[in-house]
């Protein structure tokens, strides 16, 4: 990071102050159902890139606590209602236990706030489960071992669909929900063989640490989806994005794709 910030001044030194347009902030939807789960909805505004916020504190003003989320299956619709959960960042989310996701399920989104409405849309494929599971010790050569861990999954897809899978851990002590396993996005049409193998990974945390491999005291739950087009769109930007951001020398110049209309 320090090579970052000293390759921005000195790119910048010769430069006058840039003029700003007005800043206009939108609103930032992160949601998600799953089969047989409550729907869940974090709602945030935009941040100024003024300089005005300093740190996570600051991010406290920009959380909606307010806003009327909608989410409807087509035949039942219910309002979310809000509450605090500091298992999330922001801690803050919008759920219900009126309803629960399904397979095969298409799902639709409102959200309301000062006068702007938001909408999206998305389905819920049919489950495709994992063949096995197993752990690998990670040896550096015949005689040495770093004492650590990989997880494989088997995975045997349908080579009459087009699919899209996802991979989440949760590692017990340190992950306080299911977080992106790093690596973990496959599309199907890498797939040749009739057992694809899998490497599931810990997640990549918010200092940028890859997390990979497990330790052996390590205790892991593991979350295989399936996803629509989409959602893959959108994990596949995502991964790119987080790991370009790493490097000053491939600036990001392109937003992620979403199924967020009027809002980001």
């Amino acid at each position: 990071s320090i090579i970052c910030i000293l390759f921005f001044l000195l790119a910048i030194s010769g430069c006058q102050d840039a003029i700003l347009p007005p800043y206009d902030s939108q609103i930032v939807v992160e949601g998600w159902i799953e089969q047989d789960r409550a729907p869940i909805v974090l709602l945030t505004t935009t941040v100024s890139i003024d300089g005005s916020i300093k740190d996570n504190s600051n991010l406290k003003d920009h959380i909606i606590r307010l806003g009327k989320v909608t989410v409807s299956d087509g035949e039942k619709e219910v309002i979310l209602k809000g509450r605090k959960d500091d298992r999330y960042f922001p801690p803050y989310i919008y759920t219900t236990s009126r309803l629960k996701g399904e397979a095969g399920k298409t799902y639709y989104l409102t959200v309301e706030y000062k006068g702007r409405r938001v909408t999206a849309y998305t389905t819920i494929p049919d489950p495709v489960p994992l063949e096995y599971i197993r752990c690998e010790r990670i040896n550096n050569n015949k005689t040495d071992s770093t004492g650590k861990y990989v997880i494989i999954g088997g995975l045997r897809d349908n080579p009459e669909t087009k699919d899209y899978y996802k991979v989440f851990t949760k590692v017990q002590g340190r992950d306080n929900t299911f977080e992106s396993s790093f690596l973990g996005l496959i599309n199907d049409a890498i797939i040749t063989e009739e057992i694809h193998e899998i490497p599931i990974n810990k997640s990549t945390n918010l200092s940028g640490k890859i997390g990979h491999p497990f330790e052996p005291n390590d205790v892991v739950q593991i979350k295989f989806c399936s996803l629509d087009q989409i959602s893959w769109e959108y994990w596949s930007d995502f991964e790119e994005i987080q790991s370009l951001s790493r490097n000053p020398f491939f600036p990001i110049t392109t937003d992620i794709r979403s199924n967020i209309k009027s809002g980001l």
